[in-house]
């Protein structure tokens, strides 16, 4: 029992705190904070980014590591794992690791903020205790997600060689450090000779184009405006030309249409070679382009993705290195001013041609409260964005006797060209598709629903964005066959109609992919392209996203760093996520690293899945993995094998889509169904298992 009159001190101490802080909070100056934020961040940012080099060369570190028993627990760094430090924190730097690392992180911006030129900011510091300001100021940073501007700052920065020039100064690790200063002395040359072989001017690195004169063709427009039939009428008359595309689908597409209006083409993609007699004209994906080869025109289509991080440094290096003496560039109108300002720094002359959407384009105000799939009607394509729900979507639909088309990515594209074929015959009612569709795809759309708006991006979930809603919304309203073309939403009707209606803000930065020439340096490719990653940009441009290939090149160096082999593997495409696909290119590479034969005909009778039983619910999943293994081993049979074995190969390819085709013809597949009982769900639900089953095992659980 508390005597009576006990005074505790630490209550008393936490009151006063509290009224401190409250006190504080009241007389925080948000509005001049948000001010001296967009005019001095960059003050902010320099300051934290030099104390967490003074950290790494004068304080203790730590790092988290694996136990055997896979717990992970902190532990201080040592001659074993001082490589591993320098080279994993560069690509992990985060939020949490800056704050980890620095505990003096609040009063380095405590202290800058201290002598601001903001008065009112200044007034509220010295207003309280640097605990408690220091704890208000980084609140409101986290909060406001202004705490990512010092991570964004910090981050491009940071290189291994940076980390380790750090860490080997720390008297701690001095003698640590010793075992990694031939290792890294060699990355620091091989960065300077990256450095200085990286021109100021982008357009140097493709010397054969900047000695002609080029003319370039500008057809700027929305979707649906003739853009691209327009360049490709041009194209046809041309003495040789080539149609440089987003998708093999649309390669194909024209590689049909002109060989069909008696213009003779071949086509070359990654997954196949077409070679047409006495053919001067070529349809490719715009990866296959090769800048050695001269041409009268080129068209260069969906120009606009020079800015997207994956793929855009391919439209970029068409744009700077194609020799062709007229190229046609279709883009949307955001790109228009980038576009420009590309062309005229490689000196060349260009025009502009407009053209206006052939179909007015509006939101269906009598689906404002779509039902599904109560509303769906003949000739609507339903929008989703993955695999998954494209089945699923499907699978109800045809539950209800609605008959369906299907389009996504990892379709083979003549399934794909099938499907869209049936349903430009009235084969089937509606098509379900991801935004494959919305990528110069003619289909007879009538009206554009949005099922999802809410997209997986490779890295995070994320609403659409404007452009993405106005490119997919694009295809609906078919010239010729309908007056008008309607859009409209699951959910989040005016959503939708606000990005449709919102104004595309200007593209201003277009991707370059590193030069072929730097990975024949003298070093690890995947540190070449790390490297290449932390030089900054010139004016207007950026690094693209590179990931992927710096994954797949250190896993095949784990397997054996041949340089030369390595430079060549990462040009073929490969999943390092799916691992059937992955463990045949590891094994292939592993062969051709030792010299070793590899057993074609073994891998083709594994996946030759062409008599695969439709009624098997996992049939169609194998099937597409099945293509793909065979995508790989063409196009590793045109860079290392027999050119012999590429028929038999691409008419195995072609018996699979004939099985994925009869098995999508057959208009049944399997809706989502509860795990435990079977029960079919709704494709929107969410959940694995349906209530019934979620009460019971929960019931069960706690009973």
């Amino acid at each position: 029992m508390k005597k009576k009159g006990y005074h505790n001190p630490f209550k008393a101490r936490r009151v006063r705190q509290k009224m401190e802080r409250d006190r504080a909070l009241r007389a925080f100056p948000q509005e001049e904070f948000e001010e001296y934020w967009k005019k001095h961040s960059d003050e902010v940012c320099k300051a934290v980014y030099e104390a967490f080099l003074d950290t790494l060369a004068t304080e203790r570190i730590y790092m988290t590591v694996h136990t055997a028993f896979g717990q992970t627990q902190k532990q201080e760094i040592h001659k074993g794992t001082i490589g591993r430090f320098c080279e994993t924190i560069p690509d992990k730097f985060n939020g949490v690791i800056l704050r980890e690392m620095m505990p003096s992180l609040s009063h380095v911006i405590y202290s800058v903020l201290l002598n601001c030129d903001n008065m009112p900011l200044v007034d509220f510091i010295i207003t309280g205790s640097e605990k408690t300001i220091s704890k208000i100021i980084m609140t409101y940073l986290r909060e406001s997600k202004k705490s990512r501007d010092i991570v964004d700052y910090i981050k491009p920065r940071l290189s291994e060689i940076v980390v380790f020039e750090q860490v080997s100064h720390n008297p701690r690790y001095i003698h640590a450090a010793e075992r990694h200063k031939k290792t890294m002395a060699a990355k620091r040359l091989l960065f300077e000779s990256i450095q200085t072989s990286t021109p100021d001017d982008y357009t140097q690195l493709f010397p054969l184009a900047r000695q002609m004169k080029r003319h370039f063709i500008l057809h700027i427009g929305p979707t649906n405006s003739g853009k691209t039939y327009q360049a490709m009428q041009e194209l046809m008359n041309a003495d040789s030309g080539i149609y440089l595309a987003p998708l093999r689908l649309l390669a194909y597409e024209q590689y049909e249409k002109m060989n069909r209006q008696g213009c003779p083409c071949s086509m070359i993609t990654g997954e196949e070679r077409i070679l047409m007699p006495g053919s001067f004209h070529q349809s490719s994906t715009i990866e296959m382009m090769n800048l050695d080869e001269d041409w009268d025109m080129a068209v260069i289509d969906e120009a606009q993705m020079v800015s997207d991080r994956q793929r855009g440094g391919s439209w970029t290096a068409a744009i700077l290195g194609l020799k062709a003496s007229v190229i046609h560039l279709c883009a949307s109108p955001d790109a228009e001013k980038l576009l420009i300002r590309m062309i005229t720094s490689c000196g060349d002359d260009y025009e502009v041609q407009y053209h206006d959407r052939k179909t007015p384009l509006q939101m269906d105000d009598e689906a404002v409260d779509f039902r599904f799939p109560e509303d769906v009607k003949k000739g609507d394509a339903l929008i989703v964005f993955s695999r998954k729900d494209v089945h699923s979507v499907a699978a109800e639909l045809q539950a209800n006797g609605i008959t369906c088309s299907i389009i996504y990515g990892s379709l083979p594209y003549d399934v794909r060209h099938r499907e869209a074929g049936k349903f430009a015959d009235g084969t089937t009612d509606v098509v379900v598709a991801t935004d494959a569709i919305g990528m110069g795809m003619n289909l007879p759309v009538r009206r554009i629903v949005f099922l999802q708006t809410i997209k997986y991006d490779g890295v995070k979930e994320r609403p659409l964005t404007p452009s993405e809603v106005k490119q997919i919304a694009g295809r609906a309203g078919r010239y010729g066959l309908y007056d008008t073309g309607y859009v409209t939403s699951y959910y989040d009707y005016e959503v939708i109609e606000k990005l449709l209606e919102h104004k595309l803000i200007p593209l201003n930065t277009a991707m370059i992919n590193i030069p072929e020439q730097f990975l024949e340096k003298d070093g690890k490719v995947s540190t070449i392209l790390e490297l290449w990653n932390k030089i900054p940009a010139a004016e207007y441009y950026d690094k693209g996203d590179i990931d992927e290939k710096i994954k797949l090149a250190r896993a095949l160096e784990a397997i054996d760093d041949n340089r030369e082999l390595i430079r060549k593997f990462i040009r073929i495409p490969a999943n390092t996520d799916n691992k059937e696909i992955f463990d045949i290119y590891s094994k292939y590479y592993r062969a051709q690293a030792e010299g070793e034969p590899v057993d074609l005909q073994e891998t083709i009778r594994q996946f030759n899945t062409a008599f695969a039983d439709p009624e098997f619910r996992q049939s169609l999943q194998t099937l597409e993995t099945c293509s793909a293994v065979f995508d790989f081993l063409y196009s590793y049979t045109r860079l290392f094998g027999d050119e012999e074995d590429l028929p038999q190969i691409l008419e195995t390819k072609r018996a699979i889509s004939e099985r994925i085709f009869e098995i999508l013809d057959l208009q049944k597949l399997s809706m989502k169904s509860c795990i435990y009982c079977g029960k079919k769900l709704k494709w929107s639900y969410r959940y694995t298992m349906c209530q019934e089953c979620y009460r019971k095992h929960k019931y069960r659980k706690y009973s």
